[in-house]
């Protein structure tokens, strides 16, 4: 069933509480602003099961807690659109194929950061907490990212306004920066990305440098809970996380299916 109301919110989040780390960009989504553009579907019951159907883009999100088999007899509901975002676990793969011709995925890993766990580097001089009036430099570094199709698929102006980015400079330019996809206070989650090096820079330590400083920002704050996403195909970048102290959590699928 759809979950009818806001005043079901007390019920969504005990079920996304049971895996926070997986379940970091839904309970993102339970602020105003976002759950609006949310539909939540579940076998109810007994069932731990949930499916978040978001549909703030043109292609909606899909993604799920629990175990597929619960989820069946929701699916005329859940695959209606003729395409889907994915934001799955593994086991979900075959329900997918089941409804979309076309499902085209890439193996990651969660990444999640105790703060008992963590690691910190020490900063750089030239490294400094990004504001509002870094926009213009943030939008030519990640150009130079896209120039090459590196730069980050979602990344949104008023991210950095909400979030928590740091940058690196040399010259006056912004050469590497990390930052964040999501932030809630009130949810006590934030979910680090958006983040690049230009690429005449790299190798030398700065994604580690400010990725150590976002997370501590973070962590600092009073944020529980403290998640990322990467590439399986990425060791670099694993082995730059690892190094901070994240663990991985757990293997999931992104990509995207069509019919």
């Amino acid at each position: 069933m759809i979950v009818p109301s806001l005043t079901e919110i007390n019920g969504i989040r005990r079920l996304l509480r049971a895996d926070p780390h997986w379940a970091v960009y839904a309970l993102a989504d339970l602020a105003p602003g976002h759950f609006e553009h949310c539909s939540w579907l579940t076998p109810g019951g007994k069932s731990s099961a949930l499916a978040l159907l978001y549909s703030a883009f043109d292609t909606p999100i899909f993604w799920a807690l629990g175990q597929p088999g619960e989820l069946r007899l929701q699916a005329a509901e859940i695959f209606r659109s003729p395409a889907l975002i994915l934001q799955i676990r593994p086991e979900f793969l075959p329900l997918i194929q089941a409804h979309y011709s076309t499902v085209e995925t890439h193996p990651m890993w969660r990444m999640a950061l105790e703060p008992r766990e963590f690691r910190p580097l020490p900063p750089s001089p030239g490294d400094r907490r990004l504001t509002a009036p870094d926009i213009d430099a943030l939008q030519a570094l990640y150009d130079d990212g896209h120039a090459a199709g590196q730069g980050p698929d979602f990344f949104y102006p008023a991210m950095l306004e909400s979030g928590v980015f740091h940058g690196a400079f040399r010259g006056g330019e912004m050469i590497a920066v990390a930052g964040t996809h999501i932030v809630s206070s009130g949810e006590s989650v934030a979910a680090i990305g958006n983040v690049y090096t230009r690429r005449d820079s790299r190798r030398l330590g700065h994604a580690a440098r400010l990725t150590s400083a976002v997370s501590r920002d973070l962590l600092d704050s009073g944020i529980r809970t403290v998640a990322l996403s990467v590439r399986q195909s990425n060791p670099a970048a694993i082995s730059v996380y690892v190094r901070l102290g994240f663990r991985h959590h757990c293997e999931f699928l992104e990509g995207k299916a069509s019919r």
